[in-house]
């Protein structure tokens, strides 16, 4: 299953970000009063899940189509996350679950021929490493 961080291009591209080839950082929206996190603020794993989202967030900016979690022809998954961060599987198999979530929706899953962004995006963005 392919993932893709929902609505990348309007949340964490800016004008600087779009200019960059290789992602050193990434702009992150710090709205908490937003029923999707005050829902993950309410789980009982909310630790695990905001450090799996913020965890997806980086490794996202740094893919070939920024946003998504897709590289060299196959979609990320939650052991290469693991061994991409450090950091355990279980709380990725976490977040693909419940940031899928509709309440939620930071997450989406994508088919294989929507891995290409809309073409507005795909123009203003550099997008290859």
């Amino acid at each position: 299953m392919i993932y893709r961080v929902k609505n990348w291009d309007i949340y964490f591209e800016k004008s600087d970000t779009r200019k960059c080839k290789n992602m050193k950082w990434v702009a992150l929206p710090n709205k908490m009063d937003g029923s999707s996190f005050r829902r993950i603020a309410e789980h009982d794993r909310k630790c695990e899940l905001f450090s799996a989202w913020i965890l997806i967030i980086e490794i996202a900016s740094r893919m070939p189509i920024r946003g998504l979690l897709y590289k060299d022809g196959k979609a990320l998954t939650s052991k290469d996350m693991a061994y991409r961060t450090g950091f355990p599987e279980e709380i990725f198999n976490l977040a693909f679950a419940v940031l899928t979530e509709p309440e939620i929706g930071w997450l989406e899953t994508v088919a294989g021929n929507e891995i290409i962004q809309d073409r507005e995006y795909m123009k203003n963005s550099v997008l290859t490493e």
